[in-house]
């Protein structure tokens, strides 16, 4: 029968290499103040690394100059499971991705479910901020997401009419029919009319 600390470090071999998690993604195996020892130990033996507060990784290899950085998206989505929520592009993200701006965000962003928060991670800082989207409309790679996202990023003064069918002409009828069965949850009025715009 296999350990408990085999358990565990079979998970993260599963996972692979650049994996990034919290002792809460353990949490089935054992208690967690078990799986805190277990997870001491392994960082102590070198086999995973500590990144951040309660934040590790089973860090990337390169021939050339060695142990990778953290993945920044792994740190925020390993703080997202943790707390349950979800997380996605920020705003301004999303519109440098869907070319509606040039602009490249100069700060590491997510929108977050949850409470905002500032995790600090080696030499960087990844900021968590509230979405203005309802819950059920916030996720990573959903078109409908990032649409949303970058024309409130935008803000009301900005948005045109082409942005909107520039946009529009990337959402399929189940991304039209998801904002419609979601638009009374909007609470941003400005962000609301835009949503309907979309969806006609």
């Amino acid at each position: 029968m296999l350990s408990t600390a085999q358990k565990i470090m079979n998970r993260i071999k599963r996972k692979g290499r650049g994996w990034v998690f919290t002792p809460q993604d353990f949490i089935d195996l054992a208690s967690r103040s078990n799986v805190d020892v277990i997870i001491h130990r392994l960082v102590l033996d070198g086999d995973i690394r500590r990144v951040g507060r309660g934040l590790y990784d089973y860090p990337k290899l390169d021939a050339d100059i060695g142990v990778m950085a953290p993945s920044i998206k792994g740190v925020a989505q390993a703080v997202a499971r943790k707390t349950g929520d979800r997380i996605a592009h920020s705003g301004a993200t999303a519109a440098n991705l869907l070319g509606l701006t040039t602009q490249v965000p100069g700060k590491v962003v997510y929108t977050t479910t949850g409470k905002p928060k500032t995790i600090p991670v080696k030499n960087k800082q990844i900021r968590l901020v509230s979405s203005p989207l309802p819950d059920t409309l916030l996720d990573w790679d959903s078109p409908v997401s990032m649409t949303l996202q970058a024309l409130h990023n935008l803000g009301e003064k900005h948005v045109t009419r082409d942005h909107i069918q520039k946009c529009a002409q990337h959402l399929t009828d189940s991304d039209k029919s998801q904002i419609r069965k979601n638009l009374r949850y909007i609470k941003n009025a400005w962000l609301s009319g835009v949503a309907r715009q979309l969806c006609y």
